[in-house]
């Protein structure tokens, strides 16, 4: 069965090379790029004005040596900060025409000052994001910090959404979440209808496509998909976490010992997508809520219980025989949440692995090793 929906959202090509990207541009388009998952999208996208903004978050794919960024960061610096910096150096990233950058972490924190001072993109901000969600005034500040954003934005070019064109963005990211949703079901099947890798690579190329191209283009994937044979033969079933991941390689490891991965909670995968956007309400007071008070990622100062009861929904809905949480070298963040989470989930019976892997193609052996004596010690 010919699979072209599919096949397109798993073959896309990431950075310059992304006929959607260079179709946008060759319109008047403007593209910009960003580092995290609280930089609020559709307030870029509803810049319908002459000056219309895709927003896509930059990765590192392909990215083979760090050594002109390493003169500038050193070698115990996180790898994917890194790459990001190597890119911007060599003009893979020359296409871009603004880059949003926030304080998620002191790496990208020193990036956003290597980018300002080394490759200078057309258009630069950073969005500072507060370490706490407790209380009123830490939402304030979030909110105020995109108000300054739409601010410069409309300095620089002239135009400011209008609340209609808000609102019209938000309803197309919230279909965006529920199809992405649906997909996330169709790998928690007991025959999963797609790889954790194939998974991986459609919602990458969520991040890098126009959201109502994608839209049409993943409920089309969808309803192929229903029609393919689920996946039998697997060893088992596992769930992926930790630091920021946008290749397959570790997925790739992880099915090549026979195992599935049939969900995730990533950063630019399930947390991605949790939670909507309140439609009705006023489109930057919703925004400002749904971005700042979902399930936060490790930053966060407190919420450690709100994310461990979240792994544990995902690995209880898709019925996991474990969790496979890796982190980047120097990743604080993570190094520390992991081994939290190891501990708490292994004491709920939920076996865990927690794996150090380098952003850059990583030793596959070495992972694949240890990936096969963990599967064995679970049984599998």
């Amino acid at each position: 069965m010919k699979l072209d929906a599919w096949n397109e959202l798993t073959r896309l090509p990431p950075r310059a090379e992304n006929p959607y990207i260079r179709e946008w541009k060759k319109k008047g388009g403007k593209v910009f790029g960003y580092t995290c998952s609280y930089v609020p999208e559709e307030m870029l996208y509803a810049e319908d004005g002459p000056a219309k903004f895709l927003p896509v978050r930059m990765g590192a794919q392909g990215c083979e040596t760090t050594e002109d960024a390493d003169i500038y960061m050193h070698r115990f610096m996180c790898s994917f900060a890194r790459s990001l910096l190597q890119l911007g150096l060599t003009g893979d990233y020359a296409f871009l025409d603004g880059v949003i950058i926030t304080s998620c972490c002191e790496h990208l924190r020193k990036t956003y000052e290597l980018w300002r001072d080394r490759v200078k993109p057309p258009f630069l901000a950073m969005v500072s994001v507060p370490h706490r969600v407790e209380e009123a005034r830490h939402l304030a500040w979030y909110q105020e910090e995109m108000v300054n954003l739409q601010e410069e934005i409309g300095k620089r070019y002239g135009y400011l959404p209008s609340k209609a064109a808000l609102r019209e963005s938000i309803r197309t990211y919230n279909r965006y979440r529920k199809l992405m949703a649906e997909l996330y079901g169709l790998r928690a099947l007991e025959h999963p209808k797609l790889t954790g890798a194939e998974a991986l690579k459609i919602a990458q190329a969520g991040l890098s496509m126009p959201k109502e191209v994608f839209n049409e283009k993943l409920a089309a994937a969808i309803e192929e998909l229903r029609e393919r044979p689920g996946v039998k033969d697997y060893r088992a079933r596992v769930m992926v976490g930790g630091s920021y991941m946008d290749t397959p390689l570790l997925v790739d490891v992880i099915e090549s010992t026979g195992a599935i991965v049939v969900t995730d909670s990533l950063c630019a995968g399930r947390k991605y997508i949790e939670g909507m956007v309140d439609e009705a309400a006023e489109p930057m007071d919703a925004l400002a809520r749904r971005y700042f008070s979902r399930v936060p990622c490790p930053r966060m100062i407190g919420g450690y219980r709100d994310r461990l009861d979240f792994t544990r929904k995902l690995a209880r809905e898709a019925g996991v025989d474990g969790v496979i949480l890796e982190r980047i070298p120097f990743c604080d963040h993570h190094g520390v949440e992991n081994m939290m989470e190891t501990r708490d989930l292994e004491a709920e019976g939920i076996p865990t692995l927690n794996l150090e892997k380098d952003y850059l193609a990583a030793d596959k052996g070495r992972l694949k090793t240890r990936i096969q004596a963990f599967l064995e010690k679970i049984g599998r």
